[in-house]
């Protein structure tokens, strides 16, 4: 999912408890141990510099925004609302269990368990489901979501705008029944995105995305959003935790309602959060060593949690500067300080990278492909010969967000690049707008600085999800370096069709030979969430499938 810069709320992976059971295994005790001091009910108040890209789920990408999707929606799987490395095992939530494989692999069939109700007290069935998939592949929605669905059967048709509903998905009563064209090992994997949840089957095709007051199946809904200003969510009257079929999920819904203010500063939340005017928020880097040294790590208001995720400049393939010109791609990533860049995430940030995929994820091999150490003189000599020749007008516009770290690693790669003869023109974003503009098939932009969290723990949700030309659309791309490569292409979805470790093997060879020779983007960073919570907070809960606070299972004093 692409990332935000909101602390509280940045973006990780599917897995990310592979490395935090490590690294934090002491932390779900830590949290849980202020149980004992919490109520359930109250409002938590959540600080968000930016608004939310969607609350459509089948449009709604980013991290803050799969925050919401997780307390509002009800998937057929999904995962614990637990902190740590139980939180991050797939389990059947609306399904009955997982469902039974036929046809050779290629045929999933699910029962829908009896008793869940929207928000509206409509009664949930397959048919929700069935709803979803065919919503998210409606050509007029220009759903990120279409991609992960495109090998289900009649696809393509529903796509193409000849049928509006895809062959492959059948809903019967309880029963939901889906069949792909190919075997696909990481399917359940991807029926665990909020993209797929009960949505009502008489939902619209509203491009623009559906808005508030909207009716959902999960712990909570979307009461009223008034955009770029604030947002109030309150619990589903229907989900009654202690009882069939919700007891078996065990999902808390601690609080009674979650409010959003937008729009304030990370300094300004910062000071709210010390305040207790609000209770999560994003805060600056230059704020985390003194939080650090005044609260610890992992007790009850500072927390950290590795992700995996990276951040990264998308070079776009389709502009006037880079396309065809793999020499100059290549330039740019020896040239870019990536100590420098990653010091302005400030203290505790992350670890430097070069490549793709990163460590914790199924099919990182660890490849040392460009300098991680600075840039010294042999690299600058490298980056500028590789330059030479080949910057075209030597100029380049960078789309870069106005907030948190963004204008200062906009800053360090301005000077790197003017080392080897390129002009940087920085434009500076509100992040949602930023990548609004850069997910726009011919914004005319050269460099944006972006980030991505896994949607689930599989190589290709890297490799073929943000480099896959042929998932490149009108709006909504994912792909923003706009990468388009017919031999890259094929070997993405040839690999796709692997499994064990053979998958893995082919993966880990895609990340090393697009980032050596194809050079679509430059990487930096593997990101750690930062976590700042008011002293109201009475336990804390992180999610590691989706890197975000565990907003259902967050409780007040």
């Amino acid at each position: 999912m692409r990332t935000t810069i909101l602390a509280s709320i940045a973006a990780s992976a599917l897995g990310a408890a592979l490395l935090a059971a490590v690294a934090f295994a002491g932390s779900a005790t830590a949290s849980s141990a202020s149980a004992a001091k919490s109520t359930r009910g109250g409002t938590l108040r959540v600080d968000s510099r930016s608004d939310f890209d969607y609350i459509d789920p089948a449009l709604a990408y980013f991290s803050h925004s799969w925050q919401l999707q997780n307390a509002t929606q009800l998937k057929l799987l999904g995962f614990p609302d637990i902190d740590g490395p139980a939180g991050s095992r797939l389990r059947a939530e609306a399904a009955a269990g997982l469902p039974r494989v036929s046809n050779g692999g290629k045929t999933y069939t699910f029962t829908i368990r009896k008793g869940f109700r929207f928000s509206n007290g409509q009664p949930v069935t397959a048919a929700n489901f069935a709803a979803a998939i065919n919503r998210a592949l409606n050509p007029k929605m220009q759903s990120p979501a279409a991609s992960f669905v495109e090998d289900v059967v009649g696809a393509k048709a529903v796509l193409d705008g000849k049928t509006k509903r895809a062959a492959g998905v059948k809903a019967r009563g309880n029963t939901l029944t889906v069949t792909l064209a190919r075997v696909a090992p990481d399917f359940l994997a991807r029926m665990t995105m909020p993209f797929f949840s009960a949505i009502p089957v008489n939902l619209g095709i509203v491009p623009e995305g559906v808005s508030a007051p909207l009716t959902s199946a999960g712990p909570y809904y979307v009461k009223e959003w008034t955009k770029s200003r604030s947002a109030l969510v309150v619990r589903n009257p229907y989900w009654k935790a202690g009882k069939a079929p919700y007891k078996a999920l065990a999902r808390p819904a601690n609080v009674d309602a979650i409010s959003y203010t937008f729009g304030n500063s990370l300094d300004a939340t910062k000071l709210r959060l010390d305040r207790n005017e609000a209770d999560l928020g994003g805060i600056a880097p230059a704020a985390v060593s003194g939080l650090v040294d005044q609260h610890g790590i992992n007790k009850d208001r500072f927390f950290i949690r590795k992700e995996i995720t990276f951040w990264y400049l998308a070079m776009n393939n389709e502009s006037g500067l880079f396309k065809g010109n793999t020499k100059l791609r290549q330039a740019v990533n020896w040239a870019i300080d990536r100590p420098q860049m990653v010091r302005q995430h400030g203290f505790l940030a992350g670890s430097r990278t070069d490549q793709i995929l990163p460590p914790g994820m199924p099919g990182f091999k660890q490849w040392s492909i460009y300098p991680l150490g600075g840039v010294n003189q042999s690299s600058l000599n490298r980056a500028r010969s590789l330059a030479n020749g080949n910057l075209r007008d030597g100029k380049a516009v960078y789309y870069a967000f106005n907030s948190s770290f963004g204008p200062n690693v906009a800053q360090v790669v301005q000077y790197n690049l003017k080392q080897i003869g390129l002009d940087v023109e920085v434009r500076q974003f509100d992040r949602v707008v930023q990548h609004e503009k850069v997910g726009t098939r011919g914004e005319p932009f050269d460099i944006s600085h972006s980030g991505w969290g896994a949607d689930y723990a599989d190589p290709s949700n890297f490799i073929n999800v943000l480099l896959d030309g042929g998932r490149i659309q009108a709006t909504n791309n994912v792909n923003e370096s706009y990468f388009n490569s017919a031999k890259y292409n094929q070997r993405m979805q040839q690999a796709s069709r692997l499994s064990g470790d053979a998958r893995l093997t082919a993966f880990g060879e895609l990340d090393r030979d697009i980032t050596r020779d194809a050079a679509p983007l430059a990487s930096y960073v593997n990101t750690n969430a930062r976590i700042y919570v008011s002293p109201s907070v009475g336990c804390y809960s992180f999610q590691p499938v989706y890197g975000t606070t565990n907003l259902a299972a967050v409780c007040k004093r």
